[in-house]
């Protein structure tokens, strides 16, 4: 995949720009260090590696606190993590009444709610 491409009749045949071009992101191999991590793109930033899900406590009157911290593959889309996310949660106790997100994840806030937990935007 990462340097040949299969033709019309199923043949492989070496990837040229002009014809194949790259292979596409969620595929193809950036590091050969780590064969799982991914080319990705939010915006303006571009990376190579894996996308971090860090949850923290956010009490005015305490300390913050890590409470959870997910990766998955960097071409996979924030609104596939906060399920995960919140299921870790609720596995470990830790669910809050509310969860804070940023809007990568907003599109999904409305089909994964917990009973026990809203999620919305900051």
């Amino acid at each position: 995949m990462q340097n040949y491409h299969l033709d019309a009749q199923d043949r492989p045949k070496w990837r040229e720009p002009e014809d194949a071009g790259l292979p596409p992101s969620a595929i193809a191999i950036v590091s050969p260090y780590d064969v799982s991590a991914r080319y990705a793109r939010r915006g303006e930033t571009r990376w190579k590696g894996f996308l971090a899900h860090v949850t923290e406590t956010c009490d005015p009157d305490t300390l913050s606190v890590i409470t959870d911290v997910s990766t998955t593959k960097a071409p996979v889309h924030d609104t596939k993590a906060l399920p995960g996310i919140l299921a870790n949660l609720h596995d470990r106790n830790l669910l809050s009444k509310e969860h804070l997100v940023d809007g990568g994840y907003l599109s999904v806030a409305s089909s994964s709610r917990s009973p026990a937990s809203t999620v919305s935007a900051w």
